[in-house]
């Protein structure tokens, strides 16, 4: 099944598992490095990127720019959070 497209401002009515969905520390690595460099991206060029990302409901995915990362969450433009642990890919 393929993530669905949602709005930013909908990730706060989603409810995210409590488990990491990557089982891997080099997919977590991986995950961390794109998360910087969308980091990045987000601050020096207000580039947006695509978030892929799992919940209870499904895999979606969104596109927007990245403000800030932190061990457990990723702040979106617009003060929205996303679950790192629930992140399944950051595309550029």
């Amino acid at each position: 099944m393929y993530p669905k497209k949602i709005n930013k401002e909908e990730i706060s009515g989603l409810h995210f598992p409590t488990e990491e969905v990557l089982t891997s520390k080099e997919l977590q690595s991986k995950r961390e490095r794109e998360l910087m460099n969308g980091l990045i991206l987000g601050n020096t060029e207000k580039g947006k990127c695509r978030i892929v990302f799992h919940t209870t409901e499904g895999d979606n995915y969104v596109e927007t720019t990245i403000w800030a990362v932190t061990d457990k969450y990723v702040c979106l433009k617009g003060g929205i959070t996303l679950l790192v642990s629930s992140i399944i890919e950051v595309i550029f």
